[in-house]
């Protein structure tokens, strides 16, 4: 069976499935008309979202030299950078610095979704847990992300209910989405604490600086980037943008368009933890992690640019 013939099953499967429709049903309609809220409460969204195209589109353009900009500025704050030209490249990488017999808890990552790093990890004998609520249900539920700010967008309630029941022993009321969560929270709090390895994404890496900023409204991304005492971050090539300011900006317009503004939390990471407090001698390894590693991902990206239909509004 050929790649199109499987794709088209899915798709089929998935029109027939009524659970399916119903959860993609309520969450497309309070995604809309919370996106419409805010624009019209945030004017100001709508124009940074407009300056933020351009700067990505001529970012895009001289995508090898701001490559070339961040892996200098993150050999300058004591991160260690990596180019991965394929998928391949970049499972080969992290797998060699996870190792094997390790747990390893994971943020949400559509690039690490992309280049199946959560399987590629397992299959080397590692403990791996996605600690984003829907990212974690479709893990449950073994299945795929439907979609890449909400992966579980085509659950429904009572199905979430089910399998954390399931999966986890806890019986929830499916009415109560507070017990769902509450359930999922109790279950990965030991897990951050157990982990090895935290593994996250990145909603924009500043070249100038090397910082990469992250958004979010669950908290479980501080707790993957900050707990364990190895940092991971895959950060796809065309997440580079030139500046740090440039970078919270992609993070607040990113945030809007989620439909989850004003975000709860954005993170700054430049660099693994340090402390300079003696003697003002800088240190690396305090709180936080003693390593941060960041995988700039190709897998086509830069192909990909040079077909003019890629550029194409």
């Amino acid at each position: 069976m050929s790649v199109g013939s499987d794709f088209i099953e899915d798709i089929m499967k998935a029109l027939g499935d009524p659970d399916f429709q119903e959860g993609v049903m309520r969450a497309g309609l309070n995604a809309q008309e919370k996106v419409l809220k805010i624009l019209n409460r945030y004017p100001e969204i709508a124009e940074k979202a407009k300056r933020i195209r351009k700067v990505k589109e001529e970012a895009l353009r001289r995508i090898d030299e701001l490559i070339d900009e961040a892996v200098k500025s993150l050999k300058s704050v004591n991160a260690k950078p990596y180019y991965a030209e394929t998928a391949g490249d970049a499972r080969e990488i992290i797998g060699r610095i996870v190792g094997s017999g390790k747990v390893v808890v994971m943020s949400k990552s559509m690039a690490a979704e992309e280049i199946k790093l959560r399987e590629h990890l397992e299959s080397l004998g590692n403990e791996v847990w996605e600690t984003d609520l829907g990212q974690l249900l479709v893990q449950l539920e073994e299945g795929k992300p439907m979609h890449t700010v909400a992966p579980a967008i085509h659950m429904t309630r009572e199905r979430a209910a089910k399998l954390v029941e399931e999966k986890l022993g806890v019986k929830v009321d499916p009415d109560k989405i507070n017990e769902i969560v509450a359930a999922v929270r109790r279950f990965l709090r030991e897990k951050f604490v157990k982990a090895d390895v935290g593994i996250t994404g990145a909603n924009a890496l500043a070249a100038d600086t090397g910082s990469l900023v992250l958004v979010e409204n669950e908290g479980n991304i501080r707790l993957v980037s900050s707990l364990p005492r190895i940092h991971i971050a895959v950060v796809p090539i065309d997440k580079i943008v030139p500046t740090i300011s440039d970078a919270l900006d992609v993070a607040l317009v990113q945030a809007a368009f989620a439909g989850l503004y004003p975000p709860t939390y954005i993170s700054v990471i430049t660099g693994p933890s340090s402390t300079g407090d003696i003697e003002l001698v800088r240190v690396y390894g305090a709180h936080g992690p003693q390593e941060l590693h960041v995988v700039l991902l190709d897998n086509g990206r830069k192909r990909a640019l040079g077909n003019p239909f890629s550029r194409s509004s």
